[in-house]
């Protein structure tokens, strides 16, 4: 495909979010020529009511330890192409600044500990009181234990990930349309894809993969075991003397004891597009939305819950007790969750569509390989060998 123009190809990526624009750059290192087509990020979201994305952000932690082997697995494959990604698309997106995993649950620990030794990853375990010694600047709870994963932690720009994603399609005479989809239909022997300005796509094969606004563009008889949660994030402006002391600073989660709070995450100072710089904290457990076809546009233009926001803001003081902060804002987020854990990478047999599906709030950095594993399913008819089909089958919820 030579220009956007020219509205032909073997695949359709629909989003071209983290998932999507992966997809895409995978399929076209496969051979296929493919067009990625979604919106751009709008200037102001308070007043947007189309579409949105849930990568609009400049900081998402990285990491391979975890409770979960196929979460490491996946995160592992991933980080292991970032500096290819970045050299051979010119796009920076990833910061090796470091991950830190903090518990006093000793379970929580010895989980991430076994993961790690498992794959090998190079890590430190701390006691409390090397971690008063390496990080001064934190104040956690008596009788807590980490776990310091060294070079392949950190955090990645979403955004510049997507745009190195982008360029490499690009650089393979791909096309980009900057369009939200209306309407996929089956015509025959292939596909068509519909904007909503009206431009028409013919495609051998579409995947879908527009995260939470995915469902509304795959019609089938059967309702997908999904649920659409709901995340508030705070965003904490530093003040430049504090920037320099915590330069040093890792990516954090923060595993709390309480079963219903499991903790937040912490992301290290980051200058975001309006110049400014902040600490972003999140919580870990996001609730399920009610009524996500009337409510998901609203939540996305709004703030999130000022509940939460006061209780980051909490965590966020009492973890940086000796950071002050010039201005503090919420911002919303919204994930979807499989009732499997993992993605649904598979074709939806009414439509033929294919699908990569289910985010389950930590694709980001393991979109790579997520994107990779999709793109295989699609030309080959299942996952790479290193995976099992049935890991990725779809879920439908029970009438």
């Amino acid at each position: 495909m030579n220009s956007t123009s020219d509205l032909v190809c073997d695949v359709c990526v629909v989003g071209k979010g983290l998932l999507g624009s992966a997809t895409a750059r995978h399929l076209t290192e496969m051979g296929l020529n493919v067009l990625l087509v979604g919106p751009d990020e709008p200037p102001v979201r308070s007043e947007h009511s189309g579409v949105f994305g849930s990568h609009y952000d400049s900081g998402r932690i990285t990491r391979i330890i975890d409770t979960d082997l196929y979460c490491a697995r996946i995160a592992e494959a991933s980080i292991a192409r970032y500096r290819d990604l970045e050299e051979s698309s010119g796009v920076n997106f990833f910061e090796p600044v470091g991950h830190l995993a903090i518990s006093p649950v000793k379970s929580y620990i010895s989980e991430i500990t076994n993961t790690a030794r498992h794959l090998g990853v190079d890590f430190e375990s701390l006691t409390d009181d090397e971690l008063v010694d390496a990080f001064p600047y934190f104040s956690f709870d008596d009788e807590v234990s980490g776990v310091y994963e060294h070079a392949t932690g950190g955090y990645v720009n979403p955004r510049n990930l997507i745009k190195a994603q982008s360029e490499m399609v690009l650089n393979a005479e791909s096309g980009i349309l900057a369009e939200p989809v209306s309407i996929i239909q089956k015509c025959n022997d292939f596909f068509e894809v519909i904007t909503e300005s009206g431009k028409k796509v013919r495609a051998n094969e579409v995947l879908v993969a527009s995260g939470v606004f995915s469902e509304k563009l795959i019609h089938g008889s059967h309702e997908l075991d999904l649920e659409v949660c709901e995340s508030t994030v705070v965003l904490a402006e530093l003040r430049e003397e504090d920037v320099i002391g915590l330069e040093e600073m890792p990516s954090v989660i923060f595993r709390h004891e309480s079963e219903v709070e499991k903790g937040v995450y912490l992301l290290p100072p980051i200058r975001y597009p309006d110049r400014k710089t902040y600490i972003k904290i999140g919580h870990s457990e996001s609730r399920p939305m009610s009524d996500p076809a009337t409510n998901l546009i609203k939540w996305f233009q709004g703030d999130g819950d000022q509940v939460i926001a006061d209780w980051l803001q909490s965590q966020l003081f009492s973890l940086l007790p000796n950071t002050s902060f010039a201005t503090i804002k919420t911002e919303s987020c919204a994930v979807s969750r499989s009732s499997t854990g993992r993605q649904f990478i598979d074709v939806i047999d009414e439509s033929g569509i294919h699908v990569l599906l289910a985010g389950n709030g930590y694709s980001a950095k393991s979109s790579d390989e997520l994107g990779r594993i999709a793109a295989h399913r699609l030309i080959s008819g299942e996952v790479p060998d290193e995976y099992s089909d049935i890991d990725f089958k779809l879920k439908y919820k029970r009438k």
